[in-house]
C-alpha cells in the first residue's frame, strides 16, 4: 500500500468522523454524567467525552499547522472540563505544530499504530477463521448485546478499567450510525466482539474498525483473526475500498492484523500537556 498525504489525510477524516458519530451516539446513551462533546478545531475535533470515559483529546489535526491562539483554545476547552488537554498527532505533524505544543508544555504520553488495508484484496474470501471453528455473528438483540457487553468487560476490568465506562461504550458503539457490532463465538460460547462502521458515498467509502477484545480464557485461538476476516468482508461488501484501524506498536492486535493483510501507514503519538 502507498504511504502518502493523501492516505494520511484520509485516515484522519476518517477518524474524526467516527469520533463526532460516537459522541453523537453518547450523547443519546448516557443517562447520567457530563454531556459528551465535539468541539471544531482545523480539519479535526477536540473530543471531550468526561473523566473515565473514551475518548479525550483533539483528533483528526495531524496535517494542521496549529498556531499559539489554537492551542491555547484547545488547553481552556478541557480544562474548563476538568480534563488534561490532549493532542494526537503523527510523523506528518508539520514542524510549527510540534514546536508550538512543545512551547505549551505538551509531552507524549503514549503511542500506537495506524494500519490499512483494501478489502477488496484482502476480504475477498470471506472467511471467518483460519479453520472456521470461530463463528462472527451481527449483535441484532438484546441477548446479543449483553453477550458482547459482558465480553468487552472481561477485557476491560482486566486492564483496571471501570465495567460501566465499558458498558456505556459498548452501546454507544452498537448506536453509532453506519455501525455493525459483531459477536464471535467458538463452540457456542461468546469470546470476542469488534465493530465495523462505514463512512463515506458510493465510490468512496471507508470501513473503520474498532470495539475489539476477547475473554481472557479465549486468547491464541483465532478470535481476532476471525473478527478482522469476517469485517474486511463486510467492508468489501459495502462498497469500501480501504479499512483503517489502530492498534497498540507491537502488540498481539498489530501482528494479527499485518497477518490479516494490513500495512501500516503511520504511528500516532497523544501528546499531553503536564
Amino acid at each position: 500500500m502507498l504511504v502518502d498525504r493523501d492516505l494520511v489525510a484520509r485516515l484522519e477524516q476518517v477518524e474524526t468522523v467516527t469520533s463526532a458519530r460516537l459522541v453523537a451516539a453518547l450523547v443519546a446513551c448516557c443517562a447520567t454524567g457530563p454531556v459528551p462533546d465535539a468541539l471544531p478545531l482545523g480539519r479535526g475535533l477536540l473530543v471531550v467525552t468526561g473523566p473515565r470515559r473514551y475518548v479525550n483529546r483533539a483528533v483528526g489535526v495531524t496535517l494542521d499547522e496549529l498556531g499559539a491562539a489554537d492551542v491555547a483554545h484547545l488547553a481552556q476547552s478541557y480544562r474548563a472540563r476538568g480534563l488534561p488537554a490532549a493532542v494526537q498527532l503523527s510523523s506528518w505533524a508539520p514542524a510549527v505544530t510540534i514546536a508550538v505544543l512543545a512551547d505549551a508544555g505538551f509531552a507524549p504520553v503514549w503511542c500506537r499504530s495506524v494500519l490499512a488495508t483494501d478489502p477488496r484484496v484482502t476480504g475477498r474470501t470471506g472467511r471467518t477463521g483460519p479453520d472456521d471453528r470461530v463463528q462472527a455473528i451481527p449483535v441484532t438483540s438484546a441477548a446479543l448485546a449483553q453477550d458482547a457487553a459482558d465480553v468487552m468487560a472481561a477485557d476491560a476490568v482486566e486492564a483496571g478499567e471501570d465495567r460501566s465506562t465499558s458498558d456505556e461504550f459498548m452501546a454507544a458503539d452498537r448506536a453509532t450510525e453506519g455501525t455493525t457490532q459483531l459477536l464471535a463465538m467458538l463452540a457456542g460460547r461468546p469470546v470476542g466482539c469488534g465493530s465495523l462502521t462505514v463512512v463515506g458515498t458510493v465510490g468512496r467509502r471507508t470501513g473503520w474498525l474498532g470495539a475489539a477484545a476477547t475473554v481472557p480464557q479465549a486468547r491464541r485461538q483465532g478470535v481476532q483473526t476471525a473478527l478482522v476476516r469476517h469485517r474486511l468482508a463486510l467492508a468489501a461488501g459495502a462498497g469500501c475500498d480501504l479499512v483503517g484501524v489502530t492498534a497498540s506498536v507491537g502488540s498481539t492486535s498489530a501482528r494479527v492484523l499485518q497477518r490479516c493483510g494490513f500495512s501500516l501507514v503511520q504511528e500516532q503519538w497523544v501528546v499531553q500537556q503536564g
